[in-house]
């Protein structure tokens, strides 16, 4: 008896998502319903079992186009995480630098650079955009209320961080994935 080609194509699925650390039983327990449900349609529609089978699977795509899809989803999700986590960090280190009893420039400093570091490392696409919504909080407050454009310093120190840090993560995979 011939494996049934959903489920073989549902077990390749998954060997690739696992591959690119996306498998989980929801997501897979979410596909299979979609195929089944595709081929009842087809089904439905008066085709033989066989046809139906490779409507469904013609239809869902290649095991790689599915994987690549949840791939740039979870990425896209990520780099919007990422992008609130950094505005949150850079407001805090504004608000903490803007206290009247505050006069450490080297710990606000310090602090750009490591927040930028680990929102880089997890930044995938434009660190520019993760750097400046982490840095542009600092002289959004400064230049307005002191007339001192110092705190553009800030700015150069998120991306100096964001940056080291996305392309010390650049290295990893590409050393984990050599072309």
């Amino acid at each position: 008896m011939e494996p049934d080609p959903i489920q073989a194509y549902l077990h390749k699925l998954e060997r690739e998502l696992r591959w690119r650390g996306l498998a989980d039983r929801v997501i897979l327990a979410e596909l299979e319903s979609h195929l089944l449900d595709a081929l009842e349609q087809n089904l439905a529609r008066g085709l033989n079992l066989e046809q139906a089978r490779q409507m469904a699977l013609q239809r869902f795509g290649s095991v790689r186009q599915v994987a690549a899809q949840f791939e740039k989803e979870r990425k896209l999700r990520m780099q919007k995480i990422v992008l609130a986590i950094a505005v949150i960090a850079g407001l805090l280190v504004a608000y903490i630098d803007s206290r009247p009893t505050w006069d450490d420039t080297a710990i606000t400093v310090f602090s750009l650079l490591l927040a930028g570091g680990i929102l880089g490392l997890l930044a995938r696409r434009r660190p520019w955009l993760v750097a400046l919504a982490l840095g542009i909080w600092l002289p959004l407050w400064e230049i307005p209320t002191t007339g001192n454009p110092a705190g553009l310093v800030g700015v150069v120190f998120a991306f100096a961080g964001v940056y080291a840090g996305w392309f010390a993560s650049r290295l990893v995979r590409s050393a984990m994935h050599p072309a």
